[in-house]
């Protein structure tokens, strides 16, 4: 897509452009970038950029920031922090990268796909965390965060089974049996997803990649039937 940054949603830069200046600076954009140019990161801070014009009060983020550098990440979710102690809103934000999750996070709770596997805890008085953070010499942990989120992990998998060793040889096996049978599901989509050379995908995006993967399977049919008729055509021959 061959336009600039200060293109995109034009219309909401123009109505938000305090907000919009105000999180250029936060995440260091560049407004005459040419989106078609840019790197996953610039592209990614432009998307973050777009989708907080608008002031909120519940925000569902869902690995928003993974191809942020670190700087930026932490910049980023001071960015959250302020909105949150100043305007009263609410960021709820799913991840598996737990690098400056310490910092900010209030509250966490453990999910699974579309299960809740435990309340919402708060940080300040959840005991599992603070025995975390209690730690030190060899057991101390670098990133509590992670820490938490890998232990709580094994114990809900070794309430699930009793095929687990201690080496945790059969843990790794089963969850990434798991994600392997989630990413089965929809291959078709994260192919398509990596052949991406646009900002964004959006929904023509996804209705022409679905009528391509419809022809291609078209075609497959077709030439599945033809080896066929052509196998049942040599038996009778011979």
């Amino acid at each position: 897509m061959d336009c600039a940054a200060s293109e995109m949603m034009a219309n909401w830069q123009e109505l938000f452009k305090d907000r919009r200046d105000e999180l250029v600076r936060v995440l260091g954009i560049n407004l005459d970038w040419r989106m078609h140019e840019c790197s996953d990161g610039q592209r990614k801070k432009v998307r973050i950029m777009i989708k907080l014009l608008r002031p909120f009060q519940l925000c569902v983020i869902d690995e928003f920031a993974a191809d942020l550098d670190i700087f930026s990440r932490k910049r980023f979710f001071d960015f959250l922090t302020r909105e949150c102690e100043e305007r009263g809103a609410a960021v709820v934000y799913c991840t598996h990268i737990f690098d400056q999750a310490d910092d900010w996070a209030t509250h966490v709770a453990f999910m699974q796909l579309d299960r809740v596997l435990s309340p919402v805890h708060r940080l300040a008085t959840y005991e599992p965390y603070r025995s975390i953070l209690a730690r030190d010499g060899t057991d101390r942990a670098m990133c509590p965060m992670y820490t938490l989120v890998l232990e709580e992990l094994e114990r809900q998998y070794r309430e699930q089974s009793m095929l687990f060793v201690e080496d945790n040889r059969c843990l790794a096996d089963v969850i990434m049996y798991r994600q392997g049978m989630e990413l089965g599901d929809d291959r078709f989509e994260a192919e398509a997803a990596g052949d991406q050379t646009g900002w964004v995908s959006g929904r023509l995006t996804r209705q022409l990649n679905a009528e391509e993967q419809q022809l291609k399977r078209e075609e497959r049919a077709e030439k599945r039937i033809a080896l066929e008729k052509a196998a049942t055509t040599a038996a009778s021959v011979q």
